[in-house]
């Protein structure tokens, strides 16, 4: 089991001149991988990450500055600790710590500090939570993930690509579509409109997950004798409700909205498909083997998918 109720997103990404030659040193070797960190001129000397901490914390200070979150995260490893990390290819990589974190000196790739770690090439899709903490502006070297059904997830990956039982998976109470995380569960709602109502998906209409847009994106028809336009708005849980008024501005403009979620308050009158459980559920069941890994995937992990 993890040490942590956490995995952590790592960019390997220090001050050296060579990013691909650090990634190469990192995780190129099978026998010998690390996840590392920089700040190489303050590992100098130090035998032990607490020396290094402790002259990187000294060195912060008289600068007036705070520590970088990624050593506070580096100085929490334990062994069995989960990690996603990420190379110049765009690959995913899970890593599991073999030990603590320990100080290193290589000032050529600017290293100070690594894990030792078991590291797998995960491939190009990763839960939308996972690529969005790499993707996110000012995200920083390190970040914490606490969601649980991301770290059964990542547990569940890495004894898959390690091919052992390493980690107990905790199945997750429910079905589908009340745990399926939010990234995915937008996907399936998009996927099933593109496939099941002729649409197309406009990808520069996606909304940045930072505003308070009213809709996930926007969809043009594929049928040249009926054009058309459409929004879509997602919400999954269990008790949240959307209100079909909220949306009256699109129909008045004449966008057809679709709309998912456990309940909906049918306030207004319009061009409105309120999708069902059963609907989204029975999509899943009949397209799944043309669907994204990144959706299908999670099946594994819930006691009951067929509801």
């Amino acid at each position: 089991m993890c040490c942590n109720d956490y995995v952590v997103r790592i960019h390997l990404k220090t001050d050296c001149q060579n990013r691909d030659e650090l990634i190469k040193f990192c995780l190129g070797n099978p026998k010998e991988q690390y996840l590392a960190i920089g700040w190489s001129f303050l590992a100098e000397g130090t035998h032990s990450y607490t020396e290094y901490l402790r002259a990187v914390s000294e060195y912060q200070k008289s600068y007036g500055h705070r520590m970088n979150p990624a050593h506070h995260i580096f100085n929490a490893a334990r062994e069995n600790d989960l990690f996603w990390t990420r190379d110049m290819n765009g690959y995913y990589w899970i890593c599991r710590a073999k030990v603590g974190a320990q100080s290193f000196c290589d000032k050529e790739k600017d290293i100070g500090a690594v894990i030792p770690v078991e590291a797998y090439l995960y491939g190009l899709e990763v839960p939308g939570q996972i690529k969005a903490s790499f993707n996110r502006p000012r995200g920083g070297t390190a970040e914490r993930i606490y969601d649980r059904t991301i770290l059964e997830f990542s547990r569940y990956a890495f004894n898959a690509v390690s091919k052992t039982e390493k980690y107990q998976v905790e199945p997750i109470n429910g079905n589908l579509l009340d745990n399926l995380p939010e990234f995915e569960l937008e996907e399936l709602v998009i996927d099933y409109i593109q496939l099941k109502y002729n649409y197309y998906l406009l990808s520069n209409s996606i909304a940045n997950k930072s505003t308070t847009i009213a809709v996930e994106c926007e969809f043009r028809s594929r049928d040249f004798l009926h054009p058309g336009r459409a929004v879509v708005q997602v919400k999954g849980g269990k008790d949240i409700a959307l209100v079909a008024s909220t949306y009256k501005d699109f129909l008045a403009h004449g966008y057809r909205v679709f709309l998912y979620a456990p309940h909906y308050v049918k306030d207004y009158n319009g061009d409105i498909v309120y999708i069902s459980r059963d609907d989204l559920m029975e999509f899943y069941q009949n397209y799944k083997g043309i669907l994204p890994d990144s959706i299908t995937k999670w099946e594994n992990l819930f006691c009951d998918i067929s509801t």
